[in-house]
């Protein structure tokens, strides 16, 4: 009976500490999926918008190329559109170019991206989405003007080529992301900086 016992006790011991070990493995593994989730996200957004365009105005009475093209960028605090040179085409023949219409924006804790393989007259329409990453606890852009002083003002919350900083790109881009693991689990914040190539339009 003794013998008996302590090779219960011992049994228990083994599958409490085997069933720890495997729970921690989980938690490890999952832990490593978010990371490479956010940083897959992080090196995609920045490639993105390092490889930002504005098209020059055309003249719609000198163009005889159909529909005029416009091209916008316009960032807020949690979402942000523009037109790119980062498209790649998959199919051979394909009716598309480097050049593409992208947003990234946030809906119900998940990030969404937007592409239209296709600039037109309308930069913040059309294309297909399709979700990202979940479980976004906070997604924060900001965008530097190189025109004010070097400080924390210099970072603006807003970018609009339309608007107030008509035809031209920020100096900078930088993206804050926070991933949530769940309550009993750290938040996990990736930070990067991007800085586009050409900042004034080019023409066609």
């Amino acid at each position: 009976m003794v013998a008996l016992a302590i090779m219960v006790g011992v049994g228990v011991t083994l599958w409490r500490s085997m069933s720890m070990s495997f729970e921690v493995k989980q938690r490890v593994g999952e832990t490593i999926d978010r990371y490479h989730e956010g940083r897959q996200v992080m090196q995609r957004l920045t490639r993105e918008i390092r490889m930002a365009f504005l098209h020059a105005p055309v003249d719609p009475n000198q163009n005889d190329e159909g529909p005029t093209l416009h091209t916008q960028f316009k960032g807020e605090e949690d979402a942000i559109f523009f037109a790119s040179t980062s498209h790649l085409r998959l199919q051979a023949q394909a009716r598309e170019s480097d050049q593409t219409e992208i947003a990234y924006f946030i809906k119900e804790r998940t990030l969404f991206r937007r592409e239209s393989k296709r600039i037109d007259d309308k930069p913040d329409r059309g294309g297909a989405i399709w979700p990202v990453v979940e479980g976004v606890k906070s997604l924060q852009i900001e965008y530097w003007d190189d025109a004010k002083e070097v400080a924390n003002d210099a970072w603006k919350r807003a970018w609009d080529t339309d608007g107030e900083e008509k035809d031209l790109l920020p100096a900078r881009v930088r993206i804050t992301l926070v991933l949530d693991q769940g309550e009993d689990r750290p938040e996990i914040r990736f930070v990067a900086q991007a800085a586009p190539k050409i900042r004034r339009p080019v023409t066609r």
